[in-house]
C-alpha cells in the first residue's frame, strides 16, 4: 500500500475511534488532507464520520 494511502486509512480509523474531545482537531487534519486530494473517497468518508460525530455530540 502506498504511504499516502496508509496515512489516509489511519485518519479514517482515527475518525471512528477518537475521543469526543479530539474530534475537532482531527477534523482539521482531515480537512488539510482534503486540500491535497479533494476526490479521495476515504478522506471524504473520514470527514463524514467526524462531522456526524460532532453533530451528535452537540445535541
Amino acid at each position: 500500500m502506498h504511504k499516502n494511502n496508509e496515512s489516509v486509512e489511519k485518519l479514517l480509523n482515527q475518525a471512528y475511534n477518537c475521543k469526543s474531545s479530539d474530534l475537532k482537531s482531527l477534523l482539521f487534519k482531515i480537512e488539510s488532507e482534503l486540500e491535497k486530494d479533494q476526490k479521495n473517497q476515504t478522506i471524504l468518508r473520514a470527514k463524514t464520520v467526524i462531522t456526524s460525530r460532532i453533530a451528535l455530540n452537540s445535541k
